[in-house]
Protein backbone atom coordinates (compact mmCIF):
# COMPACT_ATOMS: atom_id res chain seq x y z
CA UNK A 1 0.00 0.00 0.00
CA UNK A 2 1.59 3.37 -1.06
CA UNK A 3 1.86 5.97 1.79
CA UNK A 4 1.49 9.23 -0.92
CA UNK A 5 0.48 12.35 0.38
CA UNK A 6 -3.61 12.51 -0.29
CA UNK A 7 -4.17 14.42 -3.46
CA UNK A 8 -7.00 17.58 -3.54
CA UNK A 9 -10.10 16.87 -5.10
CA UNK A 10 -10.61 18.53 -8.42
CA UNK A 11 -13.52 18.78 -10.75
CA UNK A 12 -11.88 15.58 -13.60
CA UNK A 13 -13.47 12.30 -13.39
CA UNK A 14 -11.35 9.36 -12.15
CA UNK A 15 -9.22 8.31 -15.03
CA UNK A 16 -10.46 5.11 -16.27
CA UNK A 17 -7.97 1.90 -16.44
CA UNK A 18 -7.48 0.44 -19.92
CA UNK A 19 -8.17 -2.90 -20.34
CA UNK A 20 -8.48 -5.23 -23.83
CA UNK A 21 -10.86 -8.09 -21.56
CA UNK A 22 -13.68 -6.33 -21.11
CA UNK A 23 -14.89 -7.02 -17.53
CA UNK A 24 -18.47 -8.27 -16.56
CA UNK A 25 -18.77 -6.02 -13.40
CA UNK A 26 -17.80 -2.52 -12.44
CA UNK A 27 -15.44 -2.55 -10.01
CA UNK A 28 -13.16 -0.05 -8.48
CA UNK A 29 -10.30 -1.36 -9.90
CA UNK A 30 -11.29 -0.41 -13.37
CA UNK A 31 -10.18 3.14 -12.13
CA UNK A 32 -7.23 5.38 -12.09
CA UNK A 33 -5.97 7.49 -8.91
CA UNK A 34 -6.12 11.42 -10.98
CA UNK A 35 -2.35 10.93 -11.27
CA UNK A 36 -2.82 7.70 -13.11
CA UNK A 37 -1.94 5.48 -9.88
CA UNK A 38 -4.32 2.43 -8.58
CA UNK A 39 -7.18 2.82 -6.08
CA UNK A 40 -5.41 2.03 -2.76
CA UNK A 41 -7.54 0.03 -0.21
CA UNK A 42 -6.91 0.26 3.74
CA UNK A 43 -8.46 -2.31 5.47
CA UNK A 44 -8.70 -1.31 9.36
CA UNK A 45 -9.41 -4.09 11.53
CA UNK A 46 -7.90 -1.98 15.03
CA UNK A 47 -8.94 1.26 16.10
CA UNK A 48 -4.98 2.20 15.59
CA UNK A 49 -4.62 1.48 11.84
CA UNK A 50 -8.55 3.16 11.55
CA UNK A 51 -7.12 6.67 12.70
CA UNK A 52 -3.91 6.39 10.38
CA UNK A 53 -6.24 6.03 7.39
CA UNK A 54 -9.25 7.97 8.60
CA UNK A 55 -6.46 11.20 9.15
CA UNK A 56 -5.51 10.55 5.05
CA UNK A 57 -9.18 12.04 4.39
CA UNK A 58 -8.93 14.96 6.23
CA UNK A 59 -8.77 17.08 2.78
CA UNK A 60 -11.70 15.50 0.87
CA UNK A 61 -14.67 18.11 0.39
CA UNK A 62 -16.58 14.41 -1.01
CA UNK A 63 -16.98 10.96 0.17
CA UNK A 64 -18.33 7.89 -1.09
CA UNK A 65 -20.32 6.51 2.32
CA UNK A 66 -21.57 3.26 2.59
CA UNK A 67 -22.08 0.49 5.87
CA UNK A 68 -22.38 -3.16 6.19
CA UNK A 69 -24.25 -4.95 9.33
CA UNK A 70 -24.73 -8.15 10.25
CA UNK A 71 -28.06 -9.79 9.12
CA UNK A 72 -31.25 -9.44 10.99
CA UNK A 73 -28.93 -7.64 13.62
CA UNK A 74 -31.80 -6.17 16.63
CA UNK A 75 -31.01 -2.99 18.58
CA UNK A 76 -30.09 -4.96 21.83
CA UNK A 77 -27.48 -7.42 19.40
CA UNK A 78 -24.95 -4.66 20.22
CA UNK A 79 -22.93 -1.77 17.96
CA UNK A 80 -21.10 -4.09 16.26
CA UNK A 81 -23.76 -5.89 14.90
CA UNK A 82 -25.76 -2.80 14.03
CA UNK A 83 -22.69 -1.14 12.46
CA UNK A 84 -20.13 -3.76 11.22
CA UNK A 85 -18.40 -2.07 8.46
CA UNK A 86 -17.76 1.75 7.88
CA UNK A 87 -16.76 2.24 4.36
CA UNK A 88 -15.37 5.43 3.14
CA UNK A 89 -13.75 6.63 -0.92
CA UNK A 90 -12.12 9.38 -2.30
CA UNK A 91 -10.81 9.39 -5.95
CA UNK A 92 -7.23 8.12 -4.74
CA UNK A 93 -8.22 5.57 -2.08
CA UNK A 94 -10.57 3.33 -0.11
CA UNK A 95 -10.93 2.83 3.95
CA UNK A 96 -12.85 -0.07 5.25
CA UNK A 97 -12.96 0.57 9.26
CA UNK A 98 -14.30 -3.00 10.31
CA UNK A 99 -15.25 -2.11 13.37
CA UNK A 100 -16.96 -5.85 14.80
CA UNK A 101 -13.15 -6.56 15.04
CA UNK A 102 -12.05 -3.82 16.75
CA UNK A 103 -10.56 -4.26 20.59
CA UNK A 104 -13.46 -3.57 23.64
CA UNK A 105 -17.11 -3.22 23.06
CA UNK A 106 -17.68 0.97 24.63
CA UNK A 107 -18.38 3.70 21.83
CA UNK A 108 -14.98 5.29 22.28
CA UNK A 109 -12.99 1.77 22.05
CA UNK A 110 -14.65 1.65 18.35
CA UNK A 111 -14.82 5.10 16.82
CA UNK A 112 -11.80 6.85 15.20
CA UNK A 113 -11.45 10.41 16.34
CA UNK A 114 -10.76 11.40 12.68
CA UNK A 115 -13.07 9.37 11.71
CA UNK A 116 -15.93 11.02 13.93
CA UNK A 117 -14.35 14.32 12.78
CA UNK A 118 -14.43 13.59 9.19
CA UNK A 119 -18.11 12.60 9.49
CA UNK A 120 -20.00 14.91 11.53
CA UNK A 121 -17.95 18.28 9.42
CA UNK A 122 -19.91 20.42 7.04
CA UNK A 123 -16.70 20.79 5.17
CA UNK A 124 -17.33 17.28 3.52
CA UNK A 125 -19.96 15.92 1.32
CA UNK A 126 -20.67 12.22 1.83
CA UNK A 127 -22.39 10.57 -0.84
CA UNK A 128 -24.92 7.55 -0.91
CA UNK A 129 -27.87 5.86 -1.57
CA UNK A 130 -30.31 5.62 1.62
CA UNK A 131 -28.16 7.84 3.11
CA UNK A 132 -30.21 9.00 5.88
CA UNK A 133 -30.73 5.46 6.80
CA UNK A 134 -27.23 4.75 7.16
CA UNK A 135 -26.19 7.95 9.05
CA UNK A 136 -29.00 7.28 11.37
CA UNK A 137 -27.60 3.72 12.52
CA UNK A 138 -24.57 5.27 13.09
CA UNK A 139 -25.91 8.18 15.10
CA UNK A 140 -28.04 5.60 17.11
CA UNK A 141 -24.88 3.20 17.46
CA UNK A 142 -21.90 5.09 17.50
CA UNK A 143 -23.09 8.46 18.33
CA UNK A 144 -21.54 10.11 15.46
CA UNK A 145 -23.95 13.13 14.03
CA UNK A 146 -22.90 12.83 10.13
CA UNK A 147 -23.29 15.84 8.39
CA UNK A 148 -23.63 16.45 4.64
CA UNK A 149 -25.62 13.44 3.73
CA UNK A 150 -25.92 13.52 0.00
CA UNK A 151 -28.64 10.76 -1.60
CA UNK A 152 -27.64 9.90 -4.69
CA UNK A 153 -31.19 8.59 -5.68
CA UNK A 154 -31.91 12.16 -5.30
CA UNK A 155 -29.80 13.44 -8.25
CA UNK A 156 -30.46 10.19 -9.86
CA UNK A 157 -34.16 11.43 -10.18
CA UNK A 158 -33.32 15.00 -11.61
CA UNK A 159 -31.23 14.00 -14.00
CA UNK A 160 -33.65 11.00 -15.18
CA UNK A 161 -36.81 13.02 -15.20
CA UNK A 162 -36.49 16.21 -14.33
CA UNK A 163 -36.83 17.37 -17.88
CA UNK A 164 -39.45 14.86 -19.62
CA UNK A 165 -41.35 13.55 -16.16
CA UNK A 166 -41.06 16.04 -13.16
CA UNK A 167 -43.55 13.96 -11.37
CA UNK A 168 -41.05 10.74 -11.44
CA UNK A 169 -38.33 13.41 -9.19
CA UNK A 170 -39.14 12.33 -5.43
CA UNK A 171 -37.41 11.47 -2.35
CA UNK A 172 -38.06 7.57 -2.89
CA UNK A 173 -34.17 5.36 -2.83
CA UNK A 174 -33.45 4.01 -6.16
CA UNK A 175 -31.08 1.12 -5.65
CA UNK A 176 -27.35 1.77 -5.90
CA UNK A 177 -26.95 -1.17 -8.36
CA UNK A 178 -29.45 -0.15 -10.86
CA UNK A 179 -27.97 3.31 -10.95
CA UNK A 180 -24.52 2.38 -11.40
CA UNK A 181 -25.30 0.10 -14.38
CA UNK A 182 -27.50 2.86 -15.79
CA UNK A 183 -25.03 5.53 -15.41
CA UNK A 184 -21.41 3.39 -15.22
CA UNK A 185 -22.17 0.90 -17.73
CA UNK A 186 -21.65 -2.56 -15.81
CA UNK A 187 -23.41 -3.98 -13.32
CA UNK A 188 -22.39 -3.93 -9.76
CA UNK A 189 -21.62 -7.59 -8.44
CA UNK A 190 -24.57 -8.28 -6.26
CA UNK A 191 -24.49 -11.98 -5.27
CA UNK A 192 -26.88 -12.66 -2.22
CA UNK A 193 -23.98 -15.03 -0.25
CA UNK A 194 -21.88 -11.95 -0.13
CA UNK A 195 -24.69 -8.99 0.44
CA UNK A 196 -26.32 -11.57 3.40
CA UNK A 197 -22.89 -12.67 4.77
CA UNK A 198 -21.65 -12.45 8.57
CA UNK A 199 -19.53 -9.09 8.72
CA UNK A 200 -18.88 -8.99 11.84
CA UNK A 201 -16.50 -11.86 10.98
CA UNK A 202 -12.85 -11.29 9.04
CA UNK A 203 -13.37 -10.29 5.56
CA UNK A 204 -12.76 -12.37 2.57
CA UNK A 205 -11.21 -11.17 -1.20
CA UNK A 206 -15.09 -11.22 -2.54
CA UNK A 207 -16.08 -9.03 0.68
CA UNK A 208 -13.24 -7.04 0.55
CA UNK A 209 -14.17 -5.85 -3.44
CA UNK A 210 -17.83 -5.91 -2.72
CA UNK A 211 -17.40 -3.36 0.39
CA UNK A 212 -15.38 -1.17 -1.78
CA UNK A 213 -16.64 -1.17 -5.06
CA UNK A 214 -19.63 -0.10 -3.27
CA UNK A 215 -18.27 3.20 -1.85
CA UNK A 216 -16.14 4.13 -4.77
CA UNK A 217 -19.31 3.55 -7.32
CA UNK A 218 -20.85 6.40 -5.07
CA UNK A 219 -18.07 8.62 -6.06
CA UNK A 220 -17.64 8.12 -9.44
CA UNK A 221 -22.05 8.12 -9.58
CA UNK A 222 -21.88 11.86 -7.86
CA UNK A 223 -19.30 12.72 -10.71
CA UNK A 224 -20.86 11.50 -13.22
CA UNK A 225 -24.54 12.46 -12.47
CA UNK A 226 -23.14 15.98 -11.66
CA UNK A 227 -22.12 16.47 -14.87
CA UNK A 228 -25.43 15.66 -16.64
CA UNK A 229 -27.54 18.07 -14.09
CA UNK A 230 -24.95 20.82 -15.04
CA UNK A 231 -25.90 19.82 -19.20
CA UNK A 232 -29.54 20.28 -18.54
CA UNK A 233 -30.86 23.34 -19.52
CA UNK A 234 -32.15 25.17 -17.61
CA UNK A 235 -29.84 24.06 -15.05
CA UNK A 236 -32.08 22.78 -12.17
CA UNK A 237 -30.57 23.41 -8.44
CA UNK A 238 -28.64 20.82 -6.88
CA UNK A 239 -30.83 18.87 -3.88
CA UNK A 240 -30.58 19.47 -0.90
CA UNK A 241 -28.96 17.59 2.19
CA UNK A 242 -30.84 14.64 2.73
CA UNK A 243 -31.32 15.59 6.77
CA UNK A 244 -32.52 19.04 5.92
CA UNK A 245 -35.67 16.96 4.70
CA UNK A 246 -36.38 19.05 1.53
CA UNK A 247 -38.35 18.91 -1.57
CA UNK A 248 -35.99 18.21 -4.72
CA UNK A 249 -36.30 21.58 -6.90
CA UNK A 250 -36.91 21.29 -10.36
CA UNK A 251 -35.72 25.26 -11.90
CA UNK A 252 -33.47 27.83 -10.70
CA UNK A 253 -35.74 30.07 -9.57
CA UNK A 254 -37.31 27.61 -6.99
CA UNK A 255 -34.32 27.97 -4.86
CA UNK A 256 -36.38 30.75 -2.64
CA UNK A 257 -38.94 27.56 -1.69
CA UNK A 258 -35.82 25.99 -0.20
CA UNK A 259 -34.42 29.21 1.61
CA UNK A 260 -37.89 29.72 2.94
CA UNK A 261 -38.53 26.48 4.19
CA UNK A 262 -34.58 26.15 5.83
CA UNK A 263 -36.00 29.24 7.46
CA UNK A 264 -38.79 28.36 8.94
CA UNK A 265 -37.46 24.76 9.99
CA UNK A 266 -34.51 26.59 12.25
CA UNK A 267 -37.19 28.83 13.55
CA UNK A 268 -39.12 25.75 14.54
CA UNK A 269 -36.43 23.87 15.62
CA UNK A 270 -35.51 26.48 17.96
CA UNK A 271 -38.99 26.88 19.41
CA UNK A 272 -38.44 23.10 20.37
CA UNK A 273 -35.31 23.56 21.75
CA UNK A 274 -36.58 26.60 23.94
CA UNK A 275 -39.57 24.59 25.12
CA UNK A 276 -37.28 21.66 25.79
CA UNK A 277 -35.05 24.29 28.11
CA UNK A 278 -38.42 25.38 29.72
CA UNK A 279 -38.97 21.98 31.16
CA UNK A 280 -41.20 20.63 28.67
CA UNK A 281 -39.48 16.76 28.53
CA UNK A 282 -42.44 15.61 25.82
CA UNK A 283 -41.29 17.56 23.13
CA UNK A 284 -40.46 15.14 19.94
CA UNK A 285 -38.00 16.92 17.73
CA UNK A 286 -38.89 18.64 14.48
CA UNK A 287 -39.00 16.56 11.45
CA UNK A 288 -36.95 14.08 13.20
CA UNK A 289 -37.55 10.78 10.45
CA UNK A 290 -34.45 9.13 11.75
CA UNK A 291 -36.75 7.86 14.76
CA UNK A 292 -38.28 5.61 12.13
CA UNK A 293 -37.04 2.27 12.24
CA UNK A 294 -34.40 1.97 9.00
CA UNK A 295 -34.97 -0.17 6.62
CA UNK A 296 -32.36 -3.32 6.59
Amino acid sequence: MSSHELLDDTDEPPIVATDDTKPQFWSYNQYKTPEGGKIGIHYCKNLEHAERAAALFSGSKLLGFDIEWKPQAQTTSGIKSNVSLIQIANEERIALFHIALFKGNEIQDLVPPSLKKLLESTDTVKVGVSIKADCSRVRRHLDIDTKGQFELSHLYKLVKYGSTQPKMVDRRAVNLAQQVEEFLGLPLRKDSDVRKSDWTKPLDYTQVQYAASDAYACICLHRTLEAKRKALNPVPPLPAFAELNLPILLAEEDKVEIEDKVAELSVRMKESLELVDAGEEDVVEVNDENKKLDPT
